[in-house]
């Protein structure tokens, strides 16, 4: 049985971070991903300019900067006649822009920071087994006979919306597979007016997400209510009856090409799980899943990685890596992101109703304050150092 530290499960942004800044404090670090990387996600493709603290500490912005992406320098958003365009803040400096990269590119980029920052990579893991073992956890995969297994003392779940861990830790909740909403991701080649920009149009009954890739390529997530995906299953089908009813993405759309498969998920939004406890905490979406209206799912993740290292460290520190002690993470996750995710909540609340959130774009249209204040308050970098 190999012997670490810390077990994380999951490598996506929240499992690379916490591992990657763990390592770096010289603890043994095994990541444990169930899929082989590079892998497509649904996702909106958007790392919002929020993230370029955080870039910075991990070191990556130059690497980020050297894949295929298109820097992404403000925000459009439309509502059945009316849409405005809001530049990201100049108070950002250099950072005042994002990107759209696509997430299989930028999760490689962070699962290959982990292995260079000396992190027992372990990929293609479908764990079967996860229990206590005296003052630790033991995982295994892999068949009975001839699986593999591997002992931490800390253990940090990061494996996504459906976690895993967080079913076998008994915390997530029986009503977690029902929602009103089902979401869509498709690559599109030949999209018309995105450059530098990310885009959101509302259509009755939903929304959708539009940002450029680099390459002529493109990137579109929409929602659409569960009973209207049942009665128009196909895509082109979905196109033609609802999000067409917006003139503003019909045109940016009627034109373009599906490339690849698309991808969906339902539910789209889950409420917040228990996020530690004792010898356990959760990280990124496998705590708590946030509607990527604000384009901060990314942020949220690397963000809480960082805080779940955090929290692992002192606890390493103490001598002590009961709940009581890890109840530390919660705190911190409150005061660093409880704000972005009051503004995404109450997005959430107005996206799927155009007639409360038209008013606000047609005044922002005529350069009136309310679309300006409420896309630099998303954007904001957070200064807070944690590690």
């Amino acid at each position: 049985m190999e012997r670490y530290d810390v077990a994380v499960v999951g490598a996506g942004p929240a499992g690379c971070s916490s591992a990657t800044f763990l390592a770096r404090k010289g603890y043994s670090v095994a990541l444990l991903e169930r899929s082989f990387f590079p892998r497509e996600k649904l996702c909106g493709d958007f790392l919002n300019p929020a993230n370029w603290e955080i870039f910075e500490r991990l070191g990556i912005r130059d690497g980020l900067l050297s894949l295929e992406h298109e820097a992404v320098r403000s925000f459009r958003i439309s509502v059945s006649s009316v849409e405005t365009t809001v530049p990201f803040s100049h108070h950002n400096g250099p950072n005042a822009f994002g990107l759209g990269l696509r997430r299989s590119l930028f999760d490689d980029l962070l699962l290959r920071l982990a292995e260079k920052e000396g992190v027992a990579v372990r990929q293609g893991c479908r764990l079967n087994y996860l229990g206590r073992e005296n003052t630790g956890w033991s995982l295994k995969w892999g068949d009975s006979a001839a699986g593999e297994k591997v002992y931490s003392t800390l253990l940090i779940g990061a494996d996504g919306r459906n976690s895993w861990v967080a079913r076998h830790l008994g915390l997530a909740a029986p009503d977690e597979t029902t929602g009103r909403f089902v979401a869509f991701q498709l690559h599109l080649r030949g999209c018309r007016g995105i450059n530098g920009e990310v885009q959101i149009h509302l259509f009755p009954g939903g929304y959708a997400g539009l940002v450029g890739l680099g390459g002529g390529m493109a990137n579109l997530c929409f929602t659409v209510a569960k009973e209207k995906a049942k009665e128009s299953p196909a895509v082109d089908a979905l196109f033609r009856k609802y999000l067409y009813r917006n003139l503003h993405l019909k045109e940016a759309l009627e034109e373009s090409e599906v490339v690849g498969d698309a991808r969906s998920v339902y539910p789209v939004y889950f409420s917040p799980r228990r996020c530690y406890g004792d010898g356990f905490l959760l990280a990124g979406d496998a705590a708590r899943v946030t509607e990527p209206v604000t384009g901060e799912g990314v942020y949220f993740a690397l963000k809480s990685g960082e805080l779940a290292a955090a929290a692992a460290e002192l606890a390493f520190r103490e001598g002590n890596c009961s709940a009581r002690q890890l109840s530390s993470y919660d705190r911190a996750c409150r005061q660093a992101l409880s704000s972005r995710q009051r503004v995404n909540g109450l997005i959430r609340a107005v996206i799927y109703r155009s007639y409360l959130l038209a008013p606000l774009v047609s005044l922002s249209s005529k350069r009136i304050f309310p679309m300006s204040a409420l896309v630099n308050l998303v954007c904001r970098p957070n200064r807070q150092r944690v590690l």
